[in-house]
């Protein structure tokens, strides 16, 4: 049920475009989804063509499919490379990524890899977008979490006393994330694992 007030013109994209912002007002997602692909396909060739692809993305954002919204944001990005709305699909794919990635230091985080490597080519290619804060500030919460997650590994194996598998994971840790905590435990842990090799006592409890 249409309940936007003007007439919807089927032959004009403009017209339909329109009606279909009306359904995202009304929180209409899936409808206005197909009214966007039906303007992509009937006038592929209009402006509003391509803003109906990113108008796209931007519900899959708002309903909070994070993987559906990244694709779409990049496949606009990949398609449009000189619109003027190209940074803002980019730093929306990273955001993305990073809505998506997990808490839990535990669980697979290839997600957050995907948004530090997302937002690492938006800050390059864009340092100077008004989002350009933000990709900063995400991207030091993304590599504290991936440098914790390499401590959660490396040590895993140093409780087990698995030091030639703990070690080069601290030294990962130092190399990569320098800057976090975790490069500072795990700078204590390769201290601690030198000194326990130099015991006559190594390996035995």
């Amino acid at each position: 049920i249409n309940c936007s007030s003007a007439p919807v013109n089927e032959n004009d994209p403009v017209s339909l475009y329109k009606d279909a912002e009306e359904d995202i007002k009304s929180d209409h997602f899936q409808i206005a989804i197909e009214k966007l692909r039906n303007i992509k396909n009937k006038f592929p060739y209009s402006k509003v063509a391509i803003d109906s692809q990113l108008k796209i993305a931007d519900i899959y954002f708002l309903q909070e499919s994070f993987t559906e919204a990244a694709t779409s944001y990049e496949a606009f990005r990949d398609l449009h490379p000189k619109h003027e709305k190209t940074a803002y699909a980019s730093f929306r794919a990273a955001k993305s990524y990073y809505n998506d990635t997990p808490t839990d230091i535990a669980r697979d985080l290839t997600t957050a890899k995907k948004a530090l490597a997302a937002y690492e080519d938006f800050t390059r290619k864009y340092p100077n977008d008004p989002a350009a804060l933000e990709s900063q500030k995400d991207i030091v919460n993304i590599r504290i979490l991936l440098a914790d997650k390499e401590l959660y590994i490396a040590n895993f194996y140093f409780k087990r006393d698995f030091y030639s598998s703990s070690k080069p994971r601290y030294k990962k840790i130092i190399e990569l994330y320098p800057e976090t905590q975790a490069a500072k435990i795990a700078q204590e842990k390769i201290i601690e694992i030198d000194s326990q090799k130099d015991s006559p006592k190594n390996g035995q409890h």
